[in-house]
């Protein structure tokens, strides 16, 4: 009887001494649950810096950012770089806007360009960051970000024709205030939808500009012999509307038009259509050799 009842108070013994070897061995509570958080934020903004063109600035804009943010998504990533883009965009804004005393021109209006381009850039950072905290149009935010590097390069291309003290200075700063746009677009690789997604899938738009679709309003028709509501493109760009969310449809008739057409940033949503590539033709009068910079020789652009 005495060894029976012996037994179950003997038994929790070992039961008792696991528990508690298991508690000394565990981890803390807060540190186990901390550390996910935080730790695959930082490795994953890492790798993905790493993957950009410009890695040293990718982490220098996001460090701080994975350090208050428990666990941020490639959006909002994306969101960072692009507020490091417009920050960065910003200043570079305050130096074009004071460096003409210090750079010699060799071509017409080269700091113009530089100065109207970056607006340009700066409209497009700003559409991107909007559209991104919208979730939406992912694949026109691409365009945009595309467009501002392509306003860098045409900048730095007349730079390289000038001279000047403080050539060397614009330059640099151009180059380096456009490294955060490089990595947010090729952050942007990582969520935007394939080519073609808004479209249809198959890289074909659904316009129909002759359809019911469009107010006969917003279409305008440009013709040499008067039969149109314009006889010069140029005409036709100064009517359509500034800023507009709407898209204008500008029809050029057949004929041989001398000109050359600049549309202004605010200018926006413009199409044109002609009657065929050897009908319409536009024929400008720059040229590079003439001491026009590229982006002014241009005989339609903006």
């Amino acid at each position: 009887m005495a060894s029976s009842l012996l037994r179950p108070s003997s038994s929790p013994l070992p039961t008792v001494c696991i528990l508690l070897l298991l508690l000394l061995v565990s981890p803390p509570l807060s540190e186990s649950s901390s550390s996910p958080s935080v730790l695959p934020s930082s490795l994953s903004a890492k790798k993905l810096c790493n993957s950009t063109p410009h890695p040293e600035t990718c982490l220098k804009s996001l460090n701080l950012f994975v350090g208050i943010n428990i666990s941020p998504s490639i959006l909002t990533f994306l969101l960072q770089t692009l507020k490091s883009a417009l920050s960065e965009a910003s200043d570079l804004a305050r130096i074009l806007g004071s460096a003409g005393a210090g750079v010699v021109e060799n071509q017409r209006a080269t700091l113009q360009d530089c100065w109207e381009l970056h607006q340009i850039s700066l409209s497009c950072l700003r559409k991107s960051s909007s559209f991104v905290l919208s979730g939406k149009k992912l694949s026109d935010v691409r365009t945009f970000l595309s467009a501002a590097l392509t306003n860098r390069a045409t900048c730095l291309e007349g730079l390289a024709a000038a001279s000047g003290p403080a050539k060397e200075t614009v330059a640099g700063a151009v180059a380096e205030a456009y490294k955060s746009v490089s990595n947010a677009l090729s952050i942007l690789s990582n969520v935007a939808p394939p080519p073609g997604a808004a479209d249809g899938g198959d890289g074909t738009r659904r316009d129909d500009f002759t359809g019911n679709g469009y107010d006969p309003r917003s279409v305008l028709t440009v013709a040499q012999d008067g039969s149109g509501n314009f006889t010069t493109i140029g005409d036709a760009v100064a009517a359509v509307p500034n800023n507009s969310g709407d898209r204008t449809v500008i029809i050029v008739r057949a004929g041989v038009y001398n000109e050359n057409v600049e549309i202004p940033s605010y200018k926006t949503n413009v199409v044109f259509l002609g009657d065929g590539s050897n009908a319409t033709v536009i024929r400008g009068s720059r040229s590079v050799g003439g001491g026009w910079t590229t982006f002014r020789s241009a005989t339609l652009g903006q």
